[in-house]
C-alpha cells in the first residue's frame, strides 16, 4: 500500500521531492501546506492532494503515514512535534531547526513516540560518495576541506536574519558539514570566524527582483564570509570556508586526505587517488530521489532509514558551536557544549 504522504512547506527544494512521490507508485500526496496557501494550492494543482495552509488542519484532514517538511529554518519545531506526537513519521530537509534548543525539543518526541525520521542529507545517498566512504574507512584521514561559494544572496527576506535563517554556515553549508562527518566522523571542536565584506547597502531607487540571487538587500544582518577549523574525534582536521560576496559563479569544493590516497567529491560525484590506482564514478541522474524514497521503504518496513533525525542535530551543532566560536572571541567551543544529552 502506498504511504500517504503529506508536504509541509511547497517552495523550492519542496517540487523535487514533491516529483519524486508523484512519480512513484509507493507514495501518495494526500496534501500540501503552506503559509502562503496559493504556493500549497499551485503543488496541489501539479502534483496532487488538497491544500492547507496550517499543518494541523492538514494533519487533522488528512491523516497523512508521513510528512515531508520543506520549511526555511525558524519554522521547524511545532510541526515535527505535533506530527511525532500523532505518530506521523518525520522526512525533514536539512538544516533540521535554528536553534539547539529548538532542534532537542523535537528530538524528545521523536524518541518519546519512536517515529521514523529522515533528514534530506541527500549527498550521503549516492552511490559513489558511499564508495569513497568505504575505502577511507581503511586509512588515517588527516584533512577534509571544503568551500562553499556563492555569486550573492537568494533574495528572500528571512535570509537576512541569523535569527531566522542562520546565514550560510546554518542554511547552506550544513551540507558540507554533514558530509564531512559521513566521511571522516564526529567533529569534537570548532573554531570560527566571521566578516562582513560586501557593502549590500541598496542604492538610491533601487528596485529589487523577485527571485535569484541579489548582490544589494535591504536589512541585511548576517556574516557574507566565514571561516571554520574543525577538530574531529579521530585526530583528523578539518576547514571550511563559505562566502555570500557577489562573484561570477557558484563554486563549491570537497577533499579528503587521506594515508595513501586523496578524495575529491564534486556534487554527488567522487574520484580519488590511491596506491591502487584512480577511480572515477558519477551519480546517475536521478540520484536524490533516494534519500525520499529509502525514508518511505522504512514506513512500508522495507529496509531502514540511515540518516535519522539525531544526525541532523549533530550537524546543526557544528554550525551552531562555529558561531558560538564567534561569540568567545575565536576560541575553541566542545561539541559537547552543543550537543543535547544522549548525542
Amino acid at each position: 500500500m502506498a504511504v500517504r504522504l503529506g508536504f509541509v512547506g511547497t517552495g523550492g527544494i519542496a517540487n523535487r521531492h514533491l516529483a519524486c512521490a508523484q512519480n512513484s507508485t509507493d507514495m501518495e500526496i494526500v496534501g500540501t501546506c503552506d503559509v502562503i496557501l496559493d504556493r500549497a494550492q499551485e503543488a496541489a494543482d501539479k502534483y496532487g492532494g488538497n491544500a492547507y495552509r496550517d499543518f494541523d488542519d492538514l494533519y487533522d484532514s488528512e491523516s497523512p503515514d508521513a510528512i515531508v517538511v520543506c520549511t526555511p529554518p525558524f519554522a521547524h519545531g511545532d510541526i515535527e512535534e505535533e506530527a511525532a506526537k500523532r505518530g506521523i513519521h518525520i522526512f525533514v530537509e536539512k538544516p533540521v531547526a535554528i536553534s539547539m534548543e529548538m532542534a532537542a525539543r523535537v528530538l524528545d518526541a521523536v524518541r518519546e513516540h519512536d517515529v521514523i525520521t529522515q533528514v534530506g542529507y541527500m549527498f550521503r545517498l549516492s552511490d559513489p560518495i558511499v564508495k569513497a566512504r568505504q575505502m577511507l574507512a581503511e586509512r588515517a584521514i588527516a584533512m577534509v576541506q571544503a568551500h562553499y561559494y556563492m555569486p550573492g544572496l537568494p533574495n528572500k527576506g528571512w535570509w537576512t536574519k541569523l535569527e531566522l535563517g542562520g546565514g550560510q554556515l546554518v542554511e547552506q553549508a550544513t551540507h558540507m558539514l554533514d558530509l564531512g562527518r559521513f566521511l571522516a566522523g564526529d567533529v569534537r571542536s570548532v573554531i570560527g570566524k566571521v566578516s562582513t565584506v560586501h557593502d549590500w547597502t541598496p542604492p538610491a531607487g533601487y528596485e529589487e527582483p523577485e527571485g535569484g540571487l541579489v548582490s544589494v538587500k535591504e536589512g541585511f544582518e548576517i556574516p557574507d564570509t566565514t571561516a571554520l577549523i574543525l577538530e574531529y574525534e579521530s585526530g583528523a582536521m578539518g576547514t571550511l570556508s563559505c562566502s555570500l560576496v557577489p562573484q561570477v559563479s557558484w563554486d563549491n569544493g570537497f577533499k579528503v586526505v587521506a594515508e595513501g590516497a586523496l578524495v575529491t567529491i564534486d556534487g554527488a560525484n567522487a574520484s580519488w587517488q590511491s596506491e591502487d590506482g584512480e577511480f572515477e564514478e558519477a551519480a546517475p541522474s536521478d540520484w536524490y530521489d533516494t534519500v525520499l524514497t529509502q525514508f518511505v521503504d522504512a514506513v512500508q518496513g522495507k529496509g531502514e532509514a540511515t540518516i535519522p533525525y539525531e544526525e541532523g542535530v549533530k550537524s546543526l551543532a557544528i554550525s551552531l558551536a562555529g558561531y558560538e566560536s564567534v561569540n568567545r572571541g575565536g576560541a575553541a567551543v566542545e561539541l559537547a557544549e552543543i550537543l543535547p544529552d544522549g548525542l
